[in-house]
């Protein structure tokens, strides 16, 4: 029997995320073993336990739940509640980690979000359909009603086009000997990064970066500030590009790489972006 995406319910935390796509995988770490004498073998071994990634997109609707885990996760004092659970059409596991998370921003349209959360052992329960539509009367936020600020030491920036903020953290298992689900987990970097375009073409880019901040805010319909996207660190590229029957476009990366530690000072402020 096919099934539709209407049959697949998303919890993560026990909380139903409406979903526009979704996808669980599950893989193995393995090699073939060879003997001295072989060339071909059909033998194969695990050097390392199972990893799994629960991915989806979705629209934000108000203040975003994963958002919490860009500053909390991996940060001491280590917390159960960093965890995220997750459960795809029954298909569940109890541990898991946000890996990668995005928030696309583009001229009138809908703001949607992706994310990815890494467990490290094979997932339970069967698929079982459900049969519940989804709330018809949930808000999903516009960007006709948001609007966008820039603090940056140099070069005024003018008229945001569209951008994407991005955040991305190493989350790596650490096993014993004979376990295949890990006992412990051990958290690399985390960085937040936007790119964003705008229609004002500049070269300026000094050795150590321009220090930068940039918020995005989504509002209702009634201009209420529901969510914000901020990202303040240091402009390290600016591209400049243009093509047959098209504008010039000037895009701009800024990298934050201290999530909880104190923003980098913008000295003096040239450009406002509403």
């Amino acid at each position: 029997m096919l099934y539709s995406a209407d049959n697949s319910r998303l919890l993560v935390n026990d909380n139903e995320i409406l979903a526009s796509s979704a996808q669980i995988s599950l893989g193995t770490s393995l090699s073939p073993k060879y003997l001295m004498t072989q060339r071909h073998t059909q033998d194969q071994v695990a050097g390392n336990g199972i990893g799994g990634q629960l991915s989806f997109s979705y629209y934000i609707t108000g203040r975003d739940y994963f958002k919490e885990f860009i500053t909390g996760q991996g940060e001491i004092p280590f917390s159960g509640s960093d965890q995220l659970s997750g459960n795809f059409g029954g298909l569940y596991f109890a541990s898991g980690f946000l890996t990668s998370y995005s928030v696309n921003f583009s001229p009138n349209s809908p703001t949607a979000a992706n994310a990815t959360v890494s467990f490290f052992d094979s997932a339970g329960g069967v698929f079982t359909p459900t049969y519940q539509a989804a709330p018809s009367n949930t808000q999903i936020l516009n960007m006709t009603h948001a609007t966008v600020e820039g603090e940056f030491t140099t070069g005024a920036v003018d008229n945001f086009i569209a951008g994407t903020y991005n955040y991305n953290a190493e989350v790596s298992p650490v096993y014993l000997m004979n376990e295949t689900v890990p006992s412990d987990i051990s958290f690399g970097p985390k960085t937040v990064n936007i790119n964003f375009e705008v229609d004002n073409p500049t070269g300026y880019l000094p050795i150590s970066g321009d220090a930068a901040k940039i918020s995005v805010n989504l509002k209702s319909s009634s201009a209420t500030t529901l969510e914000s996207f901020i990202c303040s660190g240091v402009i390290n590229s600016r591209n400049l590009a243009s093509s047959a029957g098209d504008y010039v476009k000037q895009t701009i990366n800024i990298t934050q790489g201290a999530l909880s530690g104190p923003e980098p000072v913008v000295e003096r402020v040239i450009g406002l972006v509403r």
